[in-house]
């Protein structure tokens, strides 16, 4: 194994936070390059084009955001592991019988 490589659950301890991601999306917009928090390596953006959420993940560590989605107001991000929006739940129909 690569020394660089990193497990899941390493990964997951090492989330980006929101605090954490919000100057680095907004350098990134502006164009800058944009550093890891944790270990000043390069973050790539992953983006779900079809979900309208992105992510950062850096190429070294391994450290990565949630998904998010890029708003007017600001950033929004997802709940769970997934890039898309969590369903909504239907509401209960009325029993008219």
């Amino acid at each position: 194994m690569d020394d660089r490589s990193v497990s899941a659950d390493a990964a997951a301890q090492n989330e980006i936070s929101l605090a954490e991601l919000v100057p680095r999306w907004n350098s990134f917009r502006e164009g800058a390059p944009i550093a890891c928090p944790r270990d000043g390596g390069p973050l790539a953006i992953a983006v779900d084009s079809t979900a309208h959420a992105y992510r950062m993940i850096c190429v070294r560590c391994g450290a990565a955001s949630s998904w998010f989605e890029s708003r007017p107001t600001g950033i929004h991000v997802r709940t769970g592991t997934s890039s898309m929006p969590v369903a909504r739940q239907n509401p209960p129909e009325d029993d008219h019988s």
